[in-house]
């Protein structure tokens, strides 16, 4: 269970059903492979997880996983910025009513 909220997230009950979803697949197709040496694959996702990825999936998801994705695909950060105050309408509209 250890495995599952590693691999999922902690503190979040969808971090916990998302780990158990995902380790109890790569067991099933991994088991049947390398009966022998599950359990190394098992301790060797525990430890990667937790140097890799702390906070699980989830965290991941919520904090990095999308710009990091961004950046795979090609698209650069979008910054929100304001309008220029030459251009903002409003601003115009005090300078011209509101001028001492």
């Amino acid at each position: 269970m250890v495995i599952w909220v590693a691999v999922g997230g902690r503190g979040t009950l969808i971090g916990a059903i998302i780990g158990t979803v995902l380790v109890s697949i790569a067991r099933t197709l991994l088991s049947e492979q390398f009966s022998d040496i599950w359990l190394f694959f098992q301790g060797g996702l525990f430890l990667i997880v937790v140097t890799a990825l702390p906070d699980g999936l989830v965290g991941w998801l919520r904090n990095q996983g999308p710009e990091q994705i961004r950046l795979l695909l090609g698209r650069p950060r979008q910054l929100i910025t304001y309008p220029r105050l030459a251009e903002d309408p409003d601003v115009e509209y005090e300078r011209q009513n509101f001028r001492n």
